[in-house]
């Protein structure tokens, strides 16, 4: 009798010795957790960064200075190359980078930026964000975004509601969620009629795109956008851009779109014409 006691009185100081250490251990843990956090980032009253303000892609726009200083002009800074970390080439099929050809040599026409059309995601925050901003608005249950760039607007809720059935829309559908202090942002429900870029890089119905907004400091945020489209792509593929905060000056101011304004990007080369504009 003694002796079983004895067992159960070591197993009990064993079991309490196990659960103190893994108590520790946790803690230990949330307190790296905490050290690792940047101490100067501003939050909201819930805890999670915030990300207010406006913002331009940094990284897109450092590439443009460059080539603006090297000689090239405005619409190279638009849309005719891509900022770093975005990676080239894309991963099509064998048929789709044959439509992707046809379209950049033959129709630029029908790239929807030449009709004032929103660029979708994440066109707009490549390009051409690193010239036309965006400002952030948020709180403990939406995130806004309001680009000057053709006006678009998106509303991301926080409420763990799903993607509506039967919905198509340029920009798709932004649902949004906390992952730490990275505001992860699922997008579907796309209509397939958006491009990625002047060179008709493009996707369809099909694309599905994770975001993720994680401040790096007060003024930076690492954004990257992992696109992924069964129907156009072999694999899916991430996209990696750092925002940068623009001065508390700044502010969006109105941008005029008018279709059809003699864009010399889109317009003369279209259908096999590189020779006279398109009427």
């Amino acid at each position: 009798m003694l002796g079983k006691l004895r067992e159960a009185t070591i197993g009990f100081i064993f079991l309490t010795a196990l659960l103190f250490t893994a108590r520790a251990a946790t803690a230990q843990a949330a307190e790296k957790s905490d050290e690792d956090k940047p101490s100067n980032l501003p939050r909201l009253a819930d805890g999670h960064p915030n990300l207010e303000g406006l913002w331009h892609n940094e990284s897109g726009y450092q590439a443009a200075l460059k080539n603006l200083r090297g000689g090239g002009g405005l619409a190279v800074a638009l849309g005719d190359f891509h900022s770093a970390g975005v990676p080239l080439p894309f991963p099509y099929w064998p048929i789709t980078k044959q439509i992707q050809e046809y379209r950049d040599l033959h129709d630029p026409y029908h790239d929807p930026e030449a009709h004032c059309h929103v660029p979708g995601v994440p066109r707009e925050t490549e390009q051409p964000s690193s010239l036309f901003p965006f400002q952030i608005i948020q709180d403990d249950r939406y995130v806004v975004i309001l680009y000057e760039y053709t006006h678009d607007v998106r509303i991301i809720p926080e409420d763990g509601s799903s993607h509506p059935k039967h919905y198509w829309a340029w920009d798709g559908d932004s649902r949004g969620h906390w992952e730490g202090d990275t505001l992860v942002v699922d997008v579907a429900n796309f209509n397939g009629r958006t491009w990625l870029d002047m060179e008709a890089n493009f996707v369809d119905e099909n694309e599905h795109v994770v975001e993720r907004y994680t401040m790096t400091g007060a003024d930076t945020i690492a954004y990257s956008a992992t696109v992924e489209d069964s129907t156009v792509f072999t694999k899916p593929w991430t996209m990696e851009l750092e925002l940068k905060k623009n001065p508390a000056k700044d502010q969006i101011v109105y941008y005029d779109c008018h279709e059809g304004e003699r864009d010399v990007e889109h317009y003369p080369k279209s259908e096999g014409n590189t020779a006279n504009p398109h009427p």
